[in-house]
């Protein structure tokens, strides 16, 4: 069986020559960013980051994301919308950050990643 979110990640692999698909023992995916450029106003360059990708994908869109655990802006902050969570037994920076529409007949994972990017561009 052909799995359409190769060709997606291929997509993604346009801009993230190194990113992976991982899938989750309960029939959801991850897709793994290891390094997403940051914008001025963070505390570092890059960092990795984790969306999942839900079993109903693409008629249910992707929801939050998560970076490094340590993630700050520069003065040291608190990012908005954000928390410190677990994800699979390791301290992530939980982005409560969602897209106002999703179309499962248009969108897909590599505009998903470009909606992270955008958050990330404001270092808020």
């Amino acid at each position: 069986m052909i799995d359409p979110l190769l060709d997606e990640l291929n997509l993604v692999r346009e801009r993230y020559g190194d990113a992976t698909l991982e899938a989750r023992s309960d029939g959801t995916r991850r897709l793994v960013l290891p390094a997403v450029p940051l914008a001025a106003g963070w505390d570092r360059a890059a960092s990795p980051v984790w969306i999942n990708v839900p079993a109903g994908y693409p008629n249910v869109r992707p929801d939050c994301f998560f970076a490094a655990g340590d993630l700050r802006l520069s003065g040291g902050g608190e990012p908005t919308n954000s928390a410190a969570q677990q994800l699979d037994g390791a301290s992530v920076r939980w982005f409560s950050w969602h897209p106002a529409s999703w179309d499962p007949g248009r969108d897909g994972l590599g505009q998903y990643v470009r909606f992270v990017e955008r958050r990330l561009a404001e270092a808020r």
